[in-house]
């Protein structure tokens, strides 16, 4: 299917498939955008007329949807018996993906991941929309580690789809919620399955064995809701009970809303931060979900609003005798063992994310990144190794972004420059992007915060500048100092200056070019001097 038109589409390469949808890296080539292409058959039984009438309206809807954590619906199409949807295209991998190379996440970055879904499940449920199908399959992570929500379908609480008679299978089974198996998806499903995807990211493991769909939908009933602590040593007790209350097969006994969740994660981050002991958090009655913005919102979800005389849905953790237990517990080991917590060392770190940097994942580099910046703020005699290694990554995620084609207008101009000069690299026009290079190499400062964007340009500039093939004949050389008149905008003039430049060192010395080099030394004078003048018009 590849270089195959689909519409305005033109398609460029296979991002995945299975046995009901395949994707595709495709362009818009009108818009110049590139998109996600998503090809779905539709099953058998459903009626094709009323099929597309509702998902023309749906997609109508959800163009109107704006969210950073939520990938954008462009619109849908039809090609022979497949529905095709284009959406944004997204720079990074799943996160079943990463799952699957990784194992499982620390518990900062799972409360950071978990705090993104969040927002975006509080934007569809103000919106009385419900996600219903959250998997790690259908949420992506970029090399900056921001989510995106994609598979996203027109869903309202308690309503079945057009698609509703699709048989479920087991993995999308593993995520959901035990009510709907046999009802519609309402905002607490949505919690139920962004619980069993924290537990995942915490354990390496989900919550119920993903034995049959009826034995895996009796198990979420009937079986205790399984704690991530018994798997995980080191997960914080709120973390632990937050992802918890998601689990439980009790619909009212779960988060009262999103925003209830993120409050949660908010608090838990700062006693990451502040390193605030469990031991200290027991002995001042200390709750993260007591405090905050919105004191009344946590308290909800802890369940402690008016006292009740019995309250089956609370969870043991919230009981005093276990806060007493696990205090007495925590004591005895501290007075057991006696040796201090041992954190990784900078040598460990650093080489971890020498690592990271070796391998061929732009979301690998960026957590390089996060590993390195605070080596590099301890001014330790290993934080110049790290800075290098630092600016490495960069470097390599630059490449990557120019090389695919992903630069945007958030990018800085030195960025999107380097852009536009490795496009024309690829396309063979050398001596345009020679002069972009050299550009580069005049505005970057070697030693500054965009040093790898200077050293690249660098490197790329001496490797052209050995393959262009200058003209042997003096007038054509002419030819190519005229063609710079025509430089008007500041970057035309800069590009013109770096030929010209390279042109009067290069035949500088034979007598040949002799009235070549002097009317290129009064061309680049004459461009100098309008550099001058429109930089000081600018002011």
């Amino acid at each position: 299917m590849k270089n195959k038109w689909v519409g305005p589409f033109l398609i460029l390469q296979r991002l995945g498939s299975n046995r009901r949808q395949r994707v595709f890296h495709a362009r818009q080539v009108e818009q110049g955008r590139d998109v996600a292409l998503k090809f779905v058959k539709l099953p058998d039984g459903v009626d094709w007329d009323s099929a597309v009438d509702k998902i023309d309206r749906e997609v109508a809807q959800l163009q109107k949807l704006r969210h950073p954590h939520l990938v954008q619906v462009y619109g849908a199409g039809f090609e022979g018996e497949d529905i095709f949807f284009a959406t944004e295209l997204i720079d990074g991998e799943s996160l079943a993906t990463i799952l699957t190379r990784r194992g499982k996440f620390a518990p900062d970055q799972v409360v950071e991941y978990g705090r993104q879904i969040c927002e975006v499940l509080q934007f569809l449920h103000e919106h009385d929309l419900v996600h219903s199908n959250l998997t790690p399959e259908k949420t992506m992570v970029n090399a900056d580690h921001q989510i995106k929500l994609t598979d996203f379908r027109l869903n309202r609480a308690n309503r079945r789809r057009w698609d509703a008679s699709l048989k479920r299978d087991l993995e999308l089974a593993a995520y959901m919620a035990p009510e709907q198996f046999t009802e519609g998806a309402t905002a607490k499903s949505d919690f139920y399955a962004l619980g069993v995807m924290l537990y995942e990211m915490l354990s390496g493991k989900l919550p119920y064995r993903p034995d049959t769909i009826s034995r895996m939908h009796k198990n979420k009933i009937n079986a205790p809701v399984p704690s991530v602590a018994t798997h995980v040593m080191n997960c914080p007790i709120w973390l632990d009970q937050i992802v918890t209350q998601m689990l439980d097969p009790d619909p009212r006994n779960r988060p009262h809303s999103a925003k209830a969740i993120n409050i949660t994660f908010e608090e838990i981050k700062k006693i990451d931060a502040t390193k605030q002991a469990a031991v200290s958090q027991m002995t001042l009655g200390f709750n993260p979900l007591t405090v905050g913005q919105d004191k009344s919102e946590a308290r909800k979800l802890l369940g402690k609003g008016k006292r009740k005389k019995k309250n089956r849905g609370e969870s043991f953790y919230q009981a005093a005798w276990f806060q007493v237990l696990a205090l007495l517990m925590m004591i005895a080991i501290g007075a057991a063992v006696t040796l201090p917590i041992v954190l990784p060392s900078e040598e460990y770190r650093l080489s971890r994310a020498q690592q990271l940097i070796e391998s061929d994942s732009v979301v690998d580099w960026s957590e390089a990144r996060s590993i390195l910046e605070p080596i590099i703020r301890s001014e330790s005699e290993l934080a110049d190794e790290a800075e290098q290694a630092y600016f490495e990554s960069r470097r390599k995620t630059l490449v990557y972004r120019a090389e695919k084609g992903k630069s945007t207008r958030i990018d800085s101009d030195n960025e999107q420059k380097f852009a536009k000069a490795v496009a024309l690299q690829l396309t063979g026009d050398n001596q345009d992007a020679v002069n972009f290079f050299a550009e580069l190499i005049k505005l970057v400062d070697p030693e500054g915060d965009e040093r790898h964007i200077y050293f690249e340009s660098q490197d790329r500039y001496q490797q052209l500048s050995k393959e262009l093939v200058w003209p042997t004949e003096p007038i054509d050389l002419l030819d190519k100092i005229m063609e710079t008149k025509t430089a008007k905008s500041e970057s035309e003039l800069m590009r013109a200056q770096a030929m010209l430049g390279e042109l009067t060192i290069k035949f500088a010395s034979e007598s040949k070019y002799k009235n070549v080099v002097e009317v290129a030394a009064e061309r680049l004078q004459q461009i100098k001097l309008a550099l001058v003048e429109l930089r000081s018009n600018d002011n």
